[in-house]
């Protein structure tokens, strides 16, 4: 007779027991670390970071928070992206968009370089650390995977700082001249040359020139478009896919473009009066960029519809306010919105977003951001 299946079953029995005793301990264990606070976890407003027994962090990469703030889940295609240009939004083909939740509200906090998106519904808050002070935020879908890619562009060294969404891998683009020779470039990424993704580029105000770098042949070239007084705000005013060359004359209340389908025709369009800020975007959603600005004095905005010609007002926001136009109902319409920062650094109190859907839907009032921080709305997350 053998006794081989007795001890077999003897030890499992002992190795059921241990693995059991094994487990219970670690539970209990992680509740006290729960309890006490002694977890890695980070703060989605301040952006503290504290590792094992509490013990604070310096710097780090990226992390995803474990909370979640419903936002609606519309289930429209977006047939346009919506991508900063030098902090200014502009409307542009994107093949790439999914029936996924509109424009994501985000925040770039200058003191530490770190990008804070709100979470919506089935996702998290996202805090991601890329750039450092000095640093301008310039997010752009600079890969064409239809998400924006978390990006900064570095004044002193004129160089841009790309994380890529499509692979989580970045790269470095050494295009535009450091503040200390000329003066200070403005960065504005757009898609100029129409395949999706948008390009790098600057706008320098000592002569009034562009300088871009197509993402599909890499091979810059330059053109002079204003003047030095100028501030560049391109967009996709003939409604060909691409980027057009724009500024505004602040000191004549106009815009002025010319068309990238031909090179040729050029736009001047005046709107509202001098010291609006501009705030283009496609508000009739015929696939165009409208003129229009915002009048901080009286919270007014003024939009030039390019489907109609008509110059419509609508009352949204109040002095101090940042506009931050985008699509944040998911209907390819662009929607007025502006952020209202706080206005005391010594007290705990967020920024808050006002957001007016051109769909209908019920307006928006949410708190995302703190003191000091940058609105950077765009599609993170799709």
């Amino acid at each position: 007779m053998s006794l081989k299946p007795s001890i077999a079953g003897a030890r499992s029995t002992t190795l059921l027991y241990s693995l059991s005793a094994f487990a219970l301990v670690s539970l209990i264990t992680l509740g006290i670390f729960a309890s006490n606070g002694w977890l890695p976890k980070t703060d989605p407003n301040t952006g503290k970071k504290t590792g094992w027994f509490g013990k604070e962090l310096l710097g780090g990469s990226a992390s995803v928070l474990a909370t979640s703030v419903p936002l609606p889940s519309p289930t429209i295609p977006l047939s346009k992206e919506y991508i900063y240009a030098g902090s200014r939004l502009l409307a542009v083909e994107d093949s790439n968009a999914t029936a996924v939740p509109p424009a994501d509200l985000a925040v770039w906090r200058p003191s530490t370089g770190t990008w804070y998106v709100l979470g919506g519904e089935a996702t998290q808050n996202v805090t991601f650390n890329w750039g450092m002070p000095g640093d301008k935020p310039v997010p752009a879908d600079f890969d064409g995977d239809g998400r924006t890619d978390f990006s900064i562009y570095r004044p002193d060294t004129g160089y841009w700082w790309i994380w890529r969404s499509s692979d989580s891998t970045f790269y470095g683009v050494n295009f535009g001249e450091p503040c200390y020779q000329r003066g200070c470039d403005y960065p504005v990424p757009a898609d100029f040359d129409g395949d999706g993704r948008s390009d790098n580029a600057v706008w320098r105000p000592s002569d009034a020139t562009w300088y871009v770098i197509p993402s599909s042949t890499g091979t810059a070239y330059s053109a002079q478009w204003g003047t030095s007084a100028d501030v560049p705000f391109p967009g996709d005013f003939d409604g060909d896919g691409r980027a057009d060359f724009a500024v505004w004359r602040n000191s004549e209340a106009k815009f002025l473009s010319v068309d990238s389908s031909n090179s040729v025709n050029t736009r001047l369009v005046s709107v509202g009066l001098p010291n609006d800020k501009p705030a283009l975007g496609d508000y009739d959603g015929d696939g165009k960029t409208d003129h229009a600005v915002w009048r901080p004095s009286t919270g007014t905005w003024y939009i030039r519809k390019s489907s109609t010609l008509d110059t419509i007002q609508i009352s949204w926001g109040q002095a101090g306010d940042f506009v931050i136009q985008n699509d944040y109902d998911g209907d390819s319409v662009c929607d007025v919105a502006v952020w209202r920062p706080p206005t005391n650094a010594e007290v705990k109190e967020y920024g808050v977003w006002w957001i007016k859907h051109s769909s209908g839907i019920p307006d928006r009032i949410v708190g995302w951001g703190l003191f000091n921080d940058i609105p950077v709305p765009a599609f993170y997350r799709r």
